[in-house]
């Protein structure tokens, strides 16, 4: 009896890490990388005022998937907000921020 069990196992394994990869290569992505380590916080906006959140991966990496349309807008600790790439579902956006000062440039 144990032996069909733990064939099945590593299957099943490899079917749920398929599906949960396909499910990130497909929803899209916007991806914010802090090279100055001066961004507070980063969102995807959008015309009327609507905002989501990315989350603080780690140290200078914010990540999230779109829920709607817009812009990625990131806030800085020196009063600095600056928007750039175009986020929807389906597309991977990505923007660096760099410069040797905080948030001085969006790549």
């Amino acid at each position: 009896m144990g032996k069909p069990r733990s064939k099945l196992m590593p299957l099943l394994m490899v079917t749920a890490f398929a599906v949960t990869g396909g499910y990130f290569l497909l929803a899209g992505s916007a991806v914010v990388v802090d090279e100055t380590g001066g961004v507070q916080s980063a969102a995807i906006t959008n015309s009327e005022g609507a905002e989501q959140p990315l989350r603080r991966l780690w140290s200078g990496q914010f990540y999230a998937i779109p829920e709607m349309e817009g812009t990625i807008e990131i806030r800085c600790r020196n009063g600095v907000r600056k928007q750039g790439g175009y986020v929807t579902g389906n597309v991977h956006t990505k923007i660096r921020v760099m410069g040797p000062t905080p948030c001085e440039r969006l790549v």
